[in-house]
């Protein structure tokens, strides 16, 4: 999944560099240039809403070097990414652990966050877990991460072994512990917590007063984080044992729209085809991909429904491509 099968002559590498220093220059832009200019121009701070308005295209790059096809060269890859997520900020490799982790167990029990179970509690209860998770929280829990990853390597663990598990599908702390946790990976992971916690202190120093600003443009893009990360599955069948576990909903866009967030709105056909570079996704998409698909915004908003039953949606049964 992480896309070892890639063509990388598919790779739009060039596109894919300018993009990303589009990306950084922005990143800097919000963090830095911005603060040092506030004093002079406070007008200046409305360019903030551009920062958020393109936050779905900053993680549509992140996630091309998730998959590693943002560059043909694995290390440039991994680099630039670093780079992104620095400026996210989260830590890459946890990023990328996630969003893998995503794929495997895609409508699981793990991996269905509007979806509760009657039996265990009521809809109230799922509600207020349900609408800041939703709304804030996925964005909110990533940025955490940079202060989780300087936590001890067992009590991560222990925590993972109380999630739940699916029959079938490993244990995720086998492979919280196999991949994540390693000393190099674990390094790494501290290494750019220091480096975003860094710019995220000097940048609130050079706001000063202007810092409400910073806190406001960081909602937004939580906001719009967590508002997207569920749109594409929410409702879809869930996973039952033996089953594929590559549910997912396309999501209509204009064509231009779709570019800009290169793609991402074709999330079926990436969910069928994780290996392949945002540039191939329309090209790869088939009927049965746009047979559910639904108007984005739509999709945004319907989650706004809340939780689900888990006796209410039908059970996956797609098998094969």
């Amino acid at each position: 999944m992480s896309g070892a099968a890639t063509d990388h002559r598919g790779i739009p590498a060039r596109v894919n560099l300018l993009l990303a220093a589009l990306a950084l220059a922005m990143s800097g832009w919000q963090w830095i240039g911005l603060p040092l200019l506030l004093p002079a121009q406070p007008a200046l701070g409305w360019s903030l809403l551009i920062v958020v308005l393109a936050t779905t295209s900053y993680w549509s790059l992140l996630h091309e070097g998730i998959h590693a096809v943002l560059h043909p060269d694995r290390r440039v890859n991994d680099a630039l990414s670093r780079l992104l997520a620095i400026g996210f900020p989260a830590p890459f490799a946890l990023l990328r652990f996630g969003h893998l982790k995503h794929h495997q167990f895609n409508r699981t029990a793990i991996d269905r966050s509007e979806v509760f179970d009657p039996a265990l509690t009521t809809r109230g209860a799922a509600a207020w877990r349900y609408y800041p998770q939703l709304l804030i929280g996925l964005y909110a829990s990533e940025v955490a991460a940079l202060l989780l990853v300087w936590l001890p390597p067992a009590w991560l663990l222990r925590f993972s072994q109380r999630l739940p598990a699916e029959p079938g599908l490993p244990k995720l702390a086998e492979s919280l512990e196999r991949q994540l946790l390693k000393p190099d990976t674990l390094r790494a992971m501290r290494l750019d917590s220091l480096a975003s916690l860094a710019l995220m202190a000097c940048s609130v120093w050079l706001y000063g007063a202007y810092a409400w600003m910073l806190l406001l443009a960081l909602m937004g893009r939580g906001l719009l984080i967590s508002l997207t990360d569920n749109a594409y599955h929410y409702a879809t069948p869930l996973h039952s044992p033996g089953d594929d576990v590559r549910q997912a909903r396309q999501l209509d866009l204009p064509r231009w729209a779709s570019a800009l967030i290169l793609h991402f709105n074709y999330h079926a056909t990436h969910h069928r085809h994780p290996a392949l570079p945002w540039s191939a996704l329309p090209i790869a998409a088939c009927a049965q991909d746009q047979q559910h698909a639904l108007p984005y915004a739509r999709a945004l908003l319907r989650q706004l429904r809340g939780p689900i039953a888990q006796r209410a949606l039908p059970q996956n049964s797609v098998h094969g491509p």
